[in-house]
């Protein structure tokens, strides 16, 4: 995928590898934020064969991985239909035997009530896993690298085209961190791109990530 950037070079996004594209220009840091979201015109998605595709459905963004609020939330309607797709053919006949002994108990005690009550049981599990809220584990959402990889993940598992882009990330990640999510995305053949406000000689901490640059003087170095 190729992101254009009027009056700009253009950012080639690698697949299967991180890519940051960085600046010390507030403005250019602005429209780059901005247009990620379409809050702007500057900003324009390409195939390899020059084939428009609309921002939204290029990019999966999601911004400063703290500050965001819910961002795994998003993703919950499509996980809950994976996980009961993938049930093996047993786990699915026991949360249905486990369901049914439940919504039996249920019944017992309504008719101990003298009212004409009834439950009605229902084998859609989705319902089910709604009715158990379905969610991430909440230590999560207070550790940025987890929030990283768990994006990744999820759009492994389901196979999701976009390219996942966050924002600030060099605030909560070290050195380390930043070359197991390129391990990550080599080994999913995903792409990230992280957007950054920071000074040219700041990409060593990005470890082995293609790094675009656009200085102070809305110069491209890239």
């Amino acid at each position: 995928m190729i992101i254009t950037y009027k009056a700009h070079k253009s950012f080639e996004i690698e697949n299967g590898k991180v890519n940051v594209i960085a600046t010390s220009s507030p403005i250019a840091y602005c429209n780059l934020i901005e247009g990620m979201q379409e809050k702007n015109e500057l900003l324009c998605a390409v195939s390899e064969d020059y084939d428009a595709i609309p921002l939204s459905k290029a990019v999966d963004w999601l911004g400063d991985p703290l500050i965001s609020e819910s961002l795994l939330q998003k993703y919950m309607t499509k996980l809950t239909s994976y996980v009961v797709d993938e049930l093996s053919t047993d786990g699915r006949n026991r949360i249905i035997t486990f369901y049914r002994d439940l919504l039996n108990a249920v019944q017992d005690e309504l008719l101990m009530e003298d009212l004409p009550l009834e439950i009605s049981f229902d084998t859609d599990l989705k319902k089910l896993f709604k009715f158990g809220r379905l969610h991430f584990n909440k230590t999560l959402t207070r550790d940025p690298y987890g929030i990283i990889e768990t994006v990744l993940r999820i759009h492994d598992r389901l196979d999701l085209k976009s390219t996942v882009v966050f924002s600030n990330v060099a605030h909560y990640l070290d050195v380390e961190q930043f070359n197991e999510i390129s391990k990550l995305c080599l080994e999913l053949k995903k792409s990230i791109i992280f957007i950054e406000f920071c000074s040219h000689k700041d990409q060593v901490v990005y470890g082995d990530a293609k790094f675009s640059y656009i200085d102070e003087d809305l110069v491209d170095w890239y």
